[in-house]
This record gives C-alpha cells, sequence and structure tokens, in this order.
C-alpha cells in the first residue's frame, strides 16, 4: 500500500468498509459535503479527496485505534488557517542536527507546524498528521518531539488506515528508518 490514485479510491473504500466490518470496528458517522465544506473553508484549504471520501463514505473518527486511542473526528481538530504549506519533503530528526538551536525553533515554526492537521494522538509527544498543504499534502507523517518523517513507504490516508486494518497493534510505519 502506498499514494492511491483517484481511480483507486472507489475499490479501497470498497475494501475499508469490509475490513471494518470484519473487524467489528465503529467508525463515526459520515459527513455530509457541507460539513466537510465548512470545516474547510474555516481552516482555509481542501481536504485531501482520499480524506474527504472517507469522512463521506465511511465515517469520521475511530474510538479504538492504536491500543485504544482514537482517530480524531473532523469536529474535534482545532479549526485554524492551514493555507500555509507544509514545506518539508523529507524526514528531519531535529534532536541530530547540530545547528543552534534558536535556528532549530525557527526552522520547526516555519516548516513544520502549519498545513497538517492531528488524526491522531498516540501519547509521549507522538502523532499521525494528515498532510493537508505543500508538495506531500495528502501524505501521513509520523510527528515525535524529536522530528518529523512520513509513514513507512508514503502513505496517503487511505493507505495508512487500511494498513492499520490489516496490521493493528503490529503494524510497522517506520520499517523504511530501521
Amino acid at each position: 500500500m502506498a499514494i492511491y490514485k483517484e481511480d483507486e479510491y472507489k475499490e479501497v473504500i470498497r475494501r475499508v468498509k469490509q475490513k471494518i466490518a470484519e473487524l467489528k470496528i465503529e467508525i463515526g458517522a459520515t459527513l455530509s459535503e457541507e460539513e466537510i465544506s465548512r470545516f474547510e473553508k474555516q481552516c482555509h484549504i481542501r481536504l485531501p479527496e482520499a480524506y474527504r471520501l472517507f469522512l463521506q463514505e465511511v465515517g469520521d473518527g475511530c474510538d479504538d485505534m492504536f491500543d485504544g486511542f482514537q482517530l480524531t473526528r473532523l469536529a474535534d481538530i482545532e479549526e485554524r488557517d492551514l493555507s500555509s504549506p507544509f514545506l518539508l519533503e523529507e524526514e528531519w530528526i531535529w534532536e541530530a542536527d547540530d545547528r543552534p538551536q534558536s535556528i532549530i525553533n525557527e526552522e520547526i515554526e516555519a516548516k513544520v507546524y502549519q498545513g497538517e492537521l492531528e488524526l491522531i494522538d498516540t501519547g509521549c509527544c507522538t502523532s499521525y498528521n494528515l498532510i493537508v498543504t505543500g508538495k506531500c499534502r495528502g501524505e501521513v507523517w509520523n510527528f515525535s518531539d524529536v522530528g518529523v518523517q512520513p509513514c513507512c513507504e508514503r502513505q496517503d490516508f487511505l493507505g495508512w488506515f487500511e494498513l492499520w486494518l490489516d496490521c493493528q497493534d503490529e503494524t510497522d510505519y517506520f520499517k523504511d528508518y530501521v
């Protein structure tokens, strides 16, 4: 699984729904185009199509991912201007960066915490975030207190979620980085 093309979305959604039913996972209610558009207008972006389709055809949020952590519902995401582009294209582990901390902090603010929204907070300063602007728009990245990186084999929202359905607690989102 990786980043799906738009013409693959319907088939992926069908598989995801089937796997959710087989695993008896409770997903939140689907959202209307109006509800999604309202969020997008307030945040000055258009959500990636794979995520929009998931919200409309599968549901909004899930209470039992990653050892009981929840997939964030759209209504629970802080409404803020997300239009500034996420500027990274490759991983950046700032803990290993030898430059002065003041420069690193400025760069983090300018490149990392914009154009993204948190999908799931797994605790210990770690989350999975959907990139909504910039060259990596549509991908899910891992954010932590020491750096950020795309998931193993770059994943869009549908690929990331389907991988979790297939492997759940055994999912290795870091296989390309060890």
